[in-house]
């Protein structure tokens, strides 16, 4: 596995989902950003989605987004005002987000391998910090848009 191929995938592919379905204009942060120095803890709420997948790389995949963030795209993908937006939809444009993404990335990094994706779950975020060191290969891009930054990793559990 090729790691620089892989990190190109997974930008293509978080530009692609992002920019052309939620409208949100983003760049990527430099790569050394430690997620955990993003939020304020204990003062942003973070939704946390997670997404198992198998095949020739097995491991999965976290999505997170301060919650604000997420009901500001909720309500625009749905035409509506964030006011009427649930935690459910909320929760569920943020799981299908990350199946959008790892989709995506696994199609661009090799159109002719089949993997198998699980269903997308929220985590707690202090689960993740938890998870963020105990994988063998970990991908992890930061992605700074106009009103915040979001976080999307990678762990591979072999290669």
């Amino acid at each position: 596995m090729k790691n620089k191929d892989m990190t190109t995938a997974m930008k293509n592919s978080i530009s692609e989902v992002l920019e052309t379905m939620f409208f949100l204009s983003l760049d990527f942060f430099h790569n050394d950003a430690d997620i955990r120095d993003l939020w304020t803890m204990g003062k942003d709420q973070i939704v946390a989605a997670k997404l198992n997948f198998s095949g020739p790389l097995s491991g999965y995949a976290i999505f997170c987004i301060p919650k604000k963030s997420a009901v500001s795209i909720t309500a625009d993908f749905m035409g509506k005002d964030e006011e009427e937006i649930s935690d459910d939809q909320t929760n569920g444009t943020v799981k299908e987000i990350i199946n959008m993404i790892i989709g995506n990335t696994f199609s661009r990094y090799d159109p002719d391998v089949v993997f198998d994706l699980g269903v997308p779950e929220l985590v707690t975020f202090n689960d993740f910090l938890k998870e963020v060191s105990d994988s063998e290969k970990r991908f992890s891009v930061v992605i700074e848009t106009l009103e915040n930054y979001l976080a999307f990793q990678m762990n591979i559990k072999n290669a």
